[in-house]
């Protein structure tokens, strides 16, 4: 067992960490990248062996899916329950997962229930037609509808390049008997952002991504931001998730956890809806209760106005 109070100690240990590897080795540091490379990954090596034996922790290091946040690391972080290998496995994992940057994954999903939830009113009495792009493991889209007297009142379209994730949705899709209510479709967002693959999806009331352009650069993201301008109506919305510079856990997740994101700001939101077909900046910026997860929203105006 544990001991009593131990929990509680490593945690404020593991954030006293997280705050020291920003201001030495994180973007602020006054020390060159080549540096900071260096000392993270000598940190690295001496937690890293500690890290295996979790189980988030795990999984986001040895990214079995390609990537760090696939289906079912964000599927673990929404459950938040720990686990691991011995009695230290889930005490570190715990760490991990009382993180700030963890616990902006749990508040985005009830981020964008309010927002799609607010659609669906909007539309009353035709019901919302909205589309998830990197479903994940599609949560949100559950949560409204567990929330829905009727669930026709939504038409939930949800892309993922992963089958696993893919599969791992239907199960509980069908489950819930809403196969009429959602559609899978496995895509190649990068494809068919750049025209390589076709899907054809219009007149939508929202697209939305909750973790997926924080993985790619500037140029992949307005391409992005193009396509769904043209799977929106007029007055249709666009919503993408990005983490936000301030976030305390970015250098802890860039060295040792080696989960690498581009963080961006509302400056940065602004200047790539304006490149963009949206040509606007954002028309609403919000960010979850961490506040460390910015949600920049983009409303595609009539081509004749």
């Amino acid at each position: 067992m544990v001991p009593p109070g131990f929990a509680e100690q490593a945690d404020g240990v593991y954030k006293q960490l997280c705050d020291l590897l920003n201001a030495e080795i994180g973007d602020q540091s006054p020390e060159d990248i080549h540096v900071r490379e260096e000392l993270g990954a000598r940190v690295q090596r001496e937690i890293l062996p500690y890290l295996l034996l979790t189980r988030v922790s795990e999984r986001v290091y040895s990214k079995p899916r390609g990537y760090a946040g696939d289906f079912q690391t964000i599927d673990w972080i929404y459950r938040n329950e720990a686990g691991g290998v011995g009695r230290l496995g889930p005490l570190i994992d715990r760490l991990g997962l009382n993180m700030l940057a963890a616990q902006a994954v749990r508040n985005r999903r009830n981020l964008l229930v309010e927002e799609i939830l607010q659609v669906i009113e909007d539309k009353k009495p035709q019901p919302a037609r909205v589309v998830s792009l990197a479903c994940g493991p599609a949560q949100e889209i559950f949560d409204v509808f567990n929330q829905l007297k009727d669930p026709t009142a939504l038409k939930a379209t949800l892309i993922d390049i992963d089958l696993s994730s893919l599969a791992f949705v239907a199960d509980k899709r069908d489950q819930l008997k809403l196969k009429r209510q959602m559609d899978l479709v496995h895509g190649n967002l990068v494809y068919l952002a750049t025209g390589r693959q076709q899907l054809n999806i219009k007149d939508q009331d929202l697209v939305f991504s909750i973790g997926l352009i924080d993985y790619f650069n500037d140029n992949f993201v307005v391409a992005l931001m193009n396509y769904i301008y043209e799977m929106l109506k007029p007055g249709g919305k666009v919503i993408l998730g990005n983490f936000h510079p301030k976030n305390p856990d970015k250098a802890m997740m860039d060295y040792i956890l080696d989960w690498k994101l581009i963080h961006r700001n509302e400056e940065d939101m602004n200047r790539l809806y304006s490149t963009s077909r949206f040509a606007r900046a954002c028309t609403k910026i919000r960010f979850e209760a961490s506040g460390i997860n910015l949600f920049a929203e983009c409303i595609k105006v009539s081509e004749k106005s």
